[in-house]
């Protein structure tokens, strides 16, 4: 007579359930659909079956039912996969009965029950959300208590090292789980076991290994499309559920579980520093996301100063590692290491460490000017500090960061100032860039080598310059030691060896060591000699210019480009006295207004000083621009060539006794037509052109004998159309 009382929801859970006492039972099949059926027709109906459940579960496990605690869970399971957008009804009930499940003596040693828990559990992981967990205390209590109790039981009691991945890589598929600061702990806790069950099943992992940054070869630099070598994520078909684990916590876009993941990692390394074992999981997180692991370790030398040594030696051992790191701020990393080292007590080997880290940062190449910014960085330190320790510190830096520099790419006006800061400027300057803005830089370059206080130095550093600048260091070189008592001795006779062997003249070579035997000075005309011939010297022109003019006449532009133009043969001088002829006349009275000053007076000066007629007929009777007078001494070719244009134009004036008269454009006759006058009318057009044509030519043209009369446009003029007698009326 009970069961005509029982509910629809009792008796179809009871149908589910088949007959015997036998632990392997499962759930009937089409019983447990039309189950499921009718747990989807309404939610209520849904929290009853659940509710049900829990009761049915505490009366078998009390009678030691250990089928039928089997069938529930199996249940439970296919209620979570079929009713997942009503999780949040049921889902505190069916975790009350995992607990209760593992809680029982009775049932907990069995590893049947405790599988078919975890599979309940990992269908609730794959459709539970963030929300719920933020939403509930209760559900959050519920699923913590779980949690605990579930390690225990696969540790202590079973000792199953499988089902303990399994639960982790649950824990792992929860979404948003790392939002709550309560669940975020199970989070942490689970990357972290299953690390160490990784570190235990493959021993290369497990043991110390922090090889030093200097003992790591770098024959080649290193950049971020370089092939990594094998990780995580090349282990896509493995069989071990360790490395399944692994990937579920760090192969994810999910920033907040994988900072937590990476501190978890953290607290493993600290206690068994093992290189290998980060580059093998840092290979497994999304390559745009990697750089993550570089923050949390510059964070965690202020968390935990004691381990700041293993930490940067870590971090190095990331950053000269062939994994491939994207995204990276150079300068925010540098600045907290250099931050490290200012910090008040910080030991020597935690600021040796820094200095050595901030060397393998540069190792890798993220953007143009990553040197450049470096050094920069550590020079505005340097400018800034006043404790001498700290000095000593940066300056260490700065040899960090020319060891780990394989291409030149340090501005020089950038190496002159750090100079300052450095005992031997030379094991810098090997870093400098062979490319100029200009020539000032160089000429402070020649100052610098010029205060040296040891002729060895000053010699190394004088064959440094030529073999990195060459042509510009023998222009910029000859410019400054034109002056002969401004300039140090021991570098001026230094220059013109070095220049010597650079031009491969045999007789300045000699010179230059007999005038550096008895202290002698090249004379002007001594090394004019040298910058005679175009044919032995390609740099003639320019150093001629240089020579024969003063310093600072002589132009930035002429000094850094390429000194590959000849002197005419006119200008050729060999074995003789020189006198500098002057550009334009010399007579106070006779200089017009458009001549030229200097010889580093380009075209785009004279374009705006145009000569008027008048200037150049002055021009023309003083001499001063006559185009056979030797002009190659002063000014470049392309003043030259305007000269010589100017000159043909004088020419072209007649005598200067003749009065030349230039008639009105109005009062000339036209002799072609514009193409644009084609479109008028037939009658207007000469008219048009007459008046126009005439303006645009700078000499007047005369008409041909047999063209038409000049005549008024009223006489001319025909209406042939409806149009023209509009306009006439």
């Amino acid at each position: 007579m009970g069961l005509l009382f029982t509910p629809k929801h009792q008796k179809l859970v009871n149908q589910c359930y088949p007959s015997g006492r036998t632990p392997d039972k499962k759930p009937k099949s089409s019983e447990t659909s039309y189950l499921l059926y009718y747990v989807n027709s309404r939610r209520t109906k849904l929290e009853k079956v659940s509710t049900f459940l829990v009761r049915k579960c505490n009366a078998d496990l009390n009678h030691r039912r250990i089928g039928n605690i089997t069938v529930t869970l199996e249940l439970m399971d296919k209620i979570v996969n079929h009713c997942k957008e009503n999780l949040n009804v049921f889902v505190k009930d069916f975790l009350q009965i995992m607990i209760k499940t593992l809680s029982n003596n009775n049932v907990n040693n069995d590893i049947g029950v405790v599988e078919k828990v975890e599979q309940t559990f990992s269908s609730i992981c794959r459709h539970l959300d963030g929300a719920l967990c933020n939403g509930d205390a209760e559900f959050i209590d519920n699923f913590q208590v779980f949690v605990d109790l579930y390690f225990q039981v696969v540790t202590e009691r079973l000792h199953d090292d499988k089902l303990l991945l399994k639960g982790c890589a649950d824990i792992s598929t929860v979404e948003n789980l790392a939002l709550n600061p309560q669940a975020s702990r199970l989070l942490s806790q689970a990357a972290e076991r299953t690390l160490i069950k990784f570190q235990e099943k493959n021993p290369q992992y497990n043991i110390q290994s922090l090889e030093a940054t200097e003992d790591v070869p770098m024959t080649k630099r290193l950049t971020r499309t370089q092939t990594h070598a094998l990780g995580l994520d090349d282990l896509t078909n493995s069989e071990d559920f360790a490395v399944e684990a692994l990937r579920s916590f760090f192969n994810t876009s999910e920033t907040d579980k994988l900072t937590l993941s990476i501190k978890a990692l953290l607290k493993v390394l600290l206690k068994t520093p093992n290189q290998k074992l980060l580059q093998f999981i840092c290979n497994g997180i999304p390559v745009h996301l990697r750089y993550i692991v570089i923050l949390i370790f510059i964070h965690q030398l202020k968390q935990d100063p004691k381990q700041s040594v293993i930490t940067l030696k870590l971090i190095s051992s990331l950053l000269v590692s062939e994994v491939s790191i994207v995204g990276l701020s150079i300068i925010d990393v540098m600045r907290k290491l250099l931050d490290t080292q200012a910090t008040a007590g910080v030991s020597s080997d935690v600021s040796n460490q820094c200095a050595t880290t901030i060397g393998d940062l540069n190792r890798k190449t993220y953007y143009k000017d990553q040197t450049s910014d470096m050094f920069s960085e550590v020079l505005l330190r340097l400018k800034d500090v006043r404790n001498s320790d700290l000095t000593a510190i940066f300056c260490r830096d700065l040899q960090e960061l020319a060891t780990s520099t394989f291409s030149p790419s340090l501005s020089l006006d950038l190496y002159l100032e750090l100079t300052v800061f450095v005992e031997d400027p030379l094991k810098l300057f090997s870093v400098v860039s062979s490319s100029l803005s200009g020539s000032f830089s160089i000429s402070k370059l020649f100052h610098l080598i010029d205060s040296l206080d040891s002729s060895e130095k000053q010699q190394k550093f004088m064959s440094a310059t030529f073999i990195k600048f060459r042509a510009i260091a023998l222009l910029a070189g000859l410019k400054h030691y034109l002056e002969y008592d401004n300039v140090n001795k021991k570098c001026y006779f230094l220059y013109h060896k070095r220049a010597a062997r650079f031009l491969d003249l045999s007789d300045y070579k000699s010179q230059a060591d007999y005038k550096s035997t008895n202290c002698e000075q090249f004379t002007r005309e001594d090394l004019l000699n040298y910058y005679s011939d175009a044919g032995s010297n390609q740099y003639s022109e320019k150093g001629r210019r240089i020579i024969m003019s003063k310093g600072s006449n002589v132009s930035t532009t002429d000094l850094i480009s390429n000194g590959n133009s000849h002197i005419n043969d006119n200008d050729h001088i060999a074995g003789r006295d020189l006198s500098v002829p002057p550009v334009l006349s010399q007579d106070s009275n006779h200089i017009p207004k458009f001549a030229l000053l200097s010889d580093a007076r380009s075209l785009k000066t004279l374009k705006h000083l145009s000569p008027k007629v008048r200037d150049l007929k002055a021009v023309k009777s003083s001499g001063a621009l006559n185009p056979t007078r030797n002009l190659a001494s002063r000014g470049s070719q392309s003043v030259k060539s305007h000269i010589t244009n100017i000159t043909f134009l004088l020419s072209e004036l007649g005598d200067e006794a003749q009065e030349v008269r230039i008639p009105d454009p109005d009062e000339e006759e036209v002799i072609g037509l514009e193409k644009a006058d084609l479109a008028r009318s037939e009658s207007l057009k000469f008219l048009n052109v007459a008046s126009k044509g005439a303006k645009r030519l700078s000499i007047p043209l005369r008409l041909q004998e047999d063209g038409d009369e000049f005549k008024d446009a009223n006489e001319d003029f025909q209406v042939t159309s409806t149009r023209g007698k509009l306009f006439t009326a």
